[in-house]
């Protein structure tokens, strides 16, 4: 057995420092082989507006924000949002099924119920459980970058931001175009899709369908999945003003072979989910108001057998609201003030009918009272029916210390609100707790970010002090895990990432870009007694990267690397690539996920697939 894990351990080890020696032996034996010539730009410094209710550049903000690009999305071995967020370090995303079946995520070691995700910057976090907040009516190609904020923003977006933000910002279209993709692979998999853009003076309307199914990795109707999406978006651009309507629709029907329970391994689940909003962005001279209205439903119907029958829940979640925001400059710098008015109702077969409402006002400050200073200060005043009023309060700066180094730090108050399965859920294996409390927390985070010409990199050190953290926990193993506020954890880590685009330096390049990222993670927790099910089980070391390389100009090659290691020891490399010869108009390509096939388990009991191989077409025209 001890030879057993040892075998393994130097087999991970080998793949881990393989791959790293290859990426680093590539990107020198590019440089060599580089022919002078015009460096094209690269954004390392783009601006972004997430972090903030003030848009601003990322050498600016006061947090650590990862940004992945339309050109990343474009490139990388992805098939799902959950792939793309998987090569952000310091993001944990645990996946029970490929190609954006199920998934959790978390940030810097939070639970994944403390991460918001937007569409936007519409809530799209789910009042049932945060298992579904991945379930996004949007489309790959519909995406035109997402951002990642490690770090509270409770202050700017209110509850469920307690560990990070990622927002998921949608294309607009900015000429007529038509397109589509087919995809066709390992276990009966295929992925087809067309979308669409017309433009006519200042209005554009964009839209996209797809349809990928597969018959699973394990046996026909355990792991089999179909799932259908569609995303529209209509704007009207003018001088000043900015109008913008969205429609989102997917459904999923997926066998859940062992994703929530061992005992009782046969599971199915089918979830469908709408989302529309329409938002102005209005600009008068030094005011700019923003007004939103939003609403989001989402229906999901799980299944799981026990001795011989099928018992069945059926769950149906509204979130609708309107939001208000506005935005002025003055001599003391840029003031944002927002409010918001959201209703959240459930229809539940299992957990029951309920129904909260929650209002707030949010106010942000932002200053230099220095060139090379930047200041904000801010907090949230919330009012939950179930609740009453809560005071999230913050700050953060940037000092740049030299040309393109930049000094960031913050502290922010942080909650989340529990959802309705940790309230009301009853199972004989589970028990929900309507009397919990919301969790709370402190951050604090400081760190370096420096940018130049083709090269950045970054430096952070953080902790999070958690009180009444909630967690299904048990006495013993013939108890129930029951949902408890958990007294006190404590988490702490840094991170350190390298980005590097060679062509800015020696022009004409074998490699386009290099990247590679680093996060430590402890923790230190107090829950007496009882055994936990979820607060330990997160990643203690992960090391992502990858590296794009350019065969001949018109083939080329992308390569992620994924090391991780959770506190209980478990571990595993993951090497994903991609292999694309692109033209004008069309777009061949080649994916080999998990390249040596890693045999592991992600979350829950379902083991995730081996090494699977899919082929792929895209076309396009402008017009």
């Amino acid at each position: 057995m001890r030879a057993d894990i040892k075998k393994t351990f130097y087999r991970r080890s080998l793949r881990l420092n393989l791959a790293v020696i290859v990426c680093f032996l590539l990107a020198y034996n590019g440089s060599l082989m580089a022919q002078d010539a015009e460096s094209p730009s690269h954004t390392l410094d783009p601006v972004v507006v997430t972090a903030s209710r003030t848009p601003e550049h990322l050498s600016k903000i006061g947090k650590s924000v990862s940004v992945i690009t339309r050109e990343d999305i474009e490139v990388l071995p992805v098939n799902s949002v959950a792939d793309l967020l998987e090569t952000i370090s310091g993001v944990d995303v645990r996946q029970r099924g490929m190609h954006g079946v199920q998934a959790d995520v978390s940030i810097r070691g939070s639970s994944f119920e403390q991460t918001l995700i937007l569409v936007d910057g519409v809530n799209v976090n789910n009042a049932q459980t945060g298992h579904h907040n991945l379930d996004l009516p949007v489309n790959l190609e519909d995406i035109e970058r997402i951002e990642v904020v490690k770090g509270p923003a409770a202050r700017v977006y209110g509850h469920n931001a307690m560990a990070g933000v990622i927002n998921i910002i949608t294309r607009e279209a900015d000429h007529s175009t038509v397109g589509g993709y087919a995809k066709y692979g390992d276990y009966d998999y295929y992925d087809v899709g067309a979308h669409g853009a017309v433009t006519t003076g200042d209005m554009s309307n964009r839209a996209s369908a797809s349809r990928r199914s597969s018959t699973g990795h394990i046996g026909k109707e355990s792991t089999d999945f179909d799932i259908n999406t569609f995303f529209y978006k209509g704007t009207i651009n003018r001088e000043n003003q900015k109008i913008t309507v969205s429609l989102g629709y997917s459904d999923k029907d997926f066998g859940a072979y062992r994703f929530y329970s061992d005992t009782f391994p046969n599971q199915r689940e089918q979830t469908e989910t709408l989302l529309a909003y329409a938002s102005a962005h209005l600009k008068m001279a030094d005011l700019e108001v923003m007004p939103r209205v939003f609403w989001r439903r989402h229906d999901d119907d799980f299944k799981i057998e026990i001795e011989d029958e099928w018992y069945r829940n059926e769950h149906q979640t509204d979130a609708y609201g309107v939001q208000l925001g506005s935005r002025f400059t003055s001599e003391l710098g840029t003031t944002a003030v927002s409010g918001e008015i959201t209703f959240e109702d459930l229809e539940s077969s299992n957990l029951g009918d309920h129904n909260r409402r929650r209002s707030g006002i949010f106010l942000e400050h932002r200053l230099c009272p220095l060139e090379e200073l930047v200041l904000g200060i801010g907090a949230s005043a919330v009012h939950y029916s179930h609740w009453g009023w809560e005071l999230w309060p913050g700050a953060e700066f940037s000092a740049e210390l030299s040309d393109g180094l930049n000094w960031f730090a913050s502290i922010e108050r942080s909650f989340r609100i529990p959802t309705y399965t940790e309230l009301y859920y009853d199972t004989p294996a589970n028990q929900g707790n309507p009397y919990l409390k919301p969790e709370r927390a402190w951050a604090y985070e400081t760190g370096i970010r420096w940018r130049d010409k083709g090269v950045s990199a970054d430096f952070s050190l953080f902790r999070r002090d958690e009180n009444d953290l909630i967690d299904w926990s048990r006495a013993s193993k013939q108890d129930p895990w029951k949902a408890r506020n958990i007294a006190e954890n404590t988490t702490q880590g840094l991170e350190i990432g390298f980005e590097l685009y060679p062509d800015a330096f020696w022009g004409k390049r074998f490699v386009s870009s290099l990247n590679m990222a680093y996060t430590y993670l402890d923790s230190d927790w107090n829950s007496g007694e009882l055994e936990s099910k979820y607060v330990l089980d997160h990643l203690h070391h992960q090391l992502v990267g990858s590296i794009i390389l350019d065969w001949f100009g018109t083939l080329t090659q992308a390569v992620n690397v994924r090391y991780e290691e959770r506190m209980f020891g478990d571990s595993h490399v993951i090497v994903d690539t991609r292999l694309a010869y692109k033209s004008h108009r069309y777009e061949v390509f080649l994916d080999v996920t998990n390249l040596f096939d890693e045999q592991y388990v992600e979350s829950g009991f379902s083991p995730m697939p081996g090494r699977w191989i899919v082929a792929g077409v895209k076309l396009h025209m402008d017009f």
